[in-house]
């Protein structure tokens, strides 16, 4: 008997679901493709009805399309509703008469408090959203109150609020008249850090404080003293909390949660291009070896043609973002193209952040560095003093929408002071990321010279060599500089090379891109002439960041290439 009866419900459940079905709709008069997805998104939300010719069901649609409608100012509607079809398939179809819309005859604004004379507040109401004539939107009047309250929110007018928000239609007249009267009260202002636990690194949380105790509050320079805290790489998480009930006066006092990172952390990695294959990185960082702050980090990356090694130890002085010393030692072997050497250096560097966010550094480097570049087998060891100013900026996270990024160096060896050769080199590099309207465009450049009596002074690491993914598309990974009288290359004593590319929007996360790069490495840029790469590709904002697929053609060189397309892959960030 149970059986039956587990069959008879199974039935009936089956025969009750059988008597709904989804209900079409069909909608005509409606000219403005948001009401009609407002239309429609108002419709989703019923309930399915056994029977769409139900008079329940009829007064349910007939309100949604009312209160859809509304909210786009639209309140003279007329509607016929129509059912056809047998139950279980059923169309409705909608015809709309929306009438004239409803606008904006009258708005009564007034701001309140000591906000009143706030530049932020004064930049929204001289150039308010909402103006008169305007065709009513209720979506558009929430939009400007919840603006008014973040900016309220974002600096320090905690006892905020509406003391009237409304909107009075006359729907005979088509009209509307919006009140928004906003009391801003005082604003507050930041009060003294505390700390929920003891941390050895507090002394350097006040190193990095951009606001002094009574500075006006503003959440963006909090949340950007925030972000600072947690760049230092000393701790796991920090969390740092506004105490707006426990304020003293106008003073907010400001509650730091954080928790040390551990002794050791260890990272692995994998990555690819085309220019080098298979790409693995191991990396150790011990961010706290004393009360002073320093801290220890250790490289391994290791591809098929180069593996590398380096030891990084950092001493912070005022504080450990923007004024800090580092000591580097590193070895390197290459294997690839025409180039087979090995590389060891030391290195003390002086980091400071100067104007503009620019990041300055003093450098004193010694170069050991032997192996063959084409069929010349060299040995060189160089002391080489230098300065570098280097800057990247980018907003929109892991998929940057904007950005850019600069690096200029000057580094000089000497023989007066033990250096095998005599040398200076110089080198810009420049990028730039913009995006309009979902439009995308990229822009890089590089320029190098090195000043000597012959390049093979020169050890490998630091001549010009361009081609590949990230210079000229089309060419070899580093396979356009000089060559012997044997065609093995050879590196070259200037750099020049310029890229654009453009990229349209094809899907939300996918652009198809449009690119042309040119340059040259060479003994003689105005004589040498360019190599151009030209092609296609796609860019797929991924969670992880953005990937990159092209299809790159050669334009200029050995004739046996030009016909040849070179596909080039790369997965990372862009600045």
């Amino acid at each position: 008997m149970k059986i039956y009866r587990a069959f008879l419900v199974i039935f009936l459940f089956s025969f009750h679901l059988g008597c709904y079905a989804d209900v079409e709709f069909k909608i005509t008069g409606v000219d403005n493709d948001d009401v009609e997805d407002n239309i429609l998104l108002y419709l989703d939300a019923l309930s399915q009805p056994r029977d769409a010719t139900n008079e329940g069901y009829n007064r349910q649609v007939n309100e949604s399309v009312v209160d859809a409608m509304n909210a786009f100012g639209y309140y003279q509607i007329q509607l016929n509703m129509t059912v056809t079809g047998e139950m279980g398939s059923q169309l409705v179809t909608l015809d709309i008469s929306p009438g004239l819309p409803t606008r904006i005859t009258e708005l009564d604004i007034k701001l309140i408090g000591e906000g009143e004379y706030d530049p932020a507040f004064k930049s929204l109401y001289d150039n308010f959203p909402l103006k008169i004539n305007d065709i009513l939107h209720h979506g558009n009047y929430e939009d400007v109150k919840k603006r008014i309250r973040n900016i309220a929110q974002r600096y320090g007018y905690f006892d905020s609020a509406f003391t009237s928000a409304s909107v009075e239609v006359e729907s005979k007249n088509n009209s509307a008249v919006l009140k928004i009267w906003f009391e801003t009260g005082i604003r507050y202002q930041f009060g003294d850090l505390s700390f929920s636990s003891e941390l050895p690194a507090e002394h350097f949380i006040y190193s990095l404080q951009n606001f002094k105790t009574g500075d006006p509050y503003d959440a963006r320079i909090l949340s950007k003293f925030n972000t600072d805290i947690n760049a230092t790489g000393y701790f796991k998480s920090v969390t740092i909390f506004p105490e707006i009930n426990n304020k003293q006066g106008r003073l907010i006092p400001l509650n730091i949660v954080a928790s040390m990172r551990p002794k050791n952390s260890y990272n692995v990695g994998f990555g690819y291009s085309t220019d080098e294959g298979i790409r693995g990185k191991f990396r150790w960082s011990h961010p706290w070896v004393n009360d002073y702050g320093h801290s220890i980090e250790g490289n391994l990356v290791a591809s098929v043609p180069e593996q590398e090694a380096n030891l990084i130890y950092k001493v912070p002085l005022d504080d450990p973002l923007t004024n800090y010393l580092s000591f580097q030692s590193g070895y390197k072997m290459l294997d690839q193209n025409d180039t087979d050497t090995t590389q060891y250096l030391i290195s003390a560097n002086h980091h400071s952040k100067v104007f503009n966010d620019w990041l300055r550094t003093y450098f004193i480097r010694y170069d050991h560095e032997n192996g063959r570049q084409g069929q010349q087998e060299f040995d060189t060891e160089l002391i080489l003093p230098g300065l570098s100013f280097r800057r990247t900026r980018s907003r929109g996270g892991v998929n940057a929408t904007w950005g850019d990024k600069q690096l200029v160096s000057f580094e000089v060896s000497n023989e007066h002071w033990g250096s095998s050769a005599d040398l200076v080199k110089v080198y810009g590099q420049t990028k730039f990321l913009r995006t309009y309207n979902n439009h995308q465009f990229v822009a890089h450049g590089d320029l190098g010279a090195i000043y000597t009596d012959s390049i093979y002074n020169v050890p490998s690491s630091m001549r010009f060599f361009t081609g590949g993914d990230q210079s000229i598309r089309g060419y070899k990974y580093e396979s356009i500089a000089p060559t012997d009288d044997d065609g093995y290359l050879v590196g070259g004593l200037y750099l020049l090379v310029a890229s654009l590319e453009y990229r349209f929007p094809i899907t939300d996360n996918w652009k198809l891109a449009f690119f042309v790069d040119a340059g040259t490495a060479a003994d003689n840029i105005i004589k040498e002439s360019l190599s151009i790469g030209t092609g296609i590709g796609a860019v797929w904002s991924s969670p992880i960041g953005p990937v990159r697929f092209y299809l790159a053609k050669p334009q200029t060189g050995d004739p046996d290439e030009l016909d040849s397309v070179r596909f080039h892959f790369m997965l990372g960030p862009e600045l």
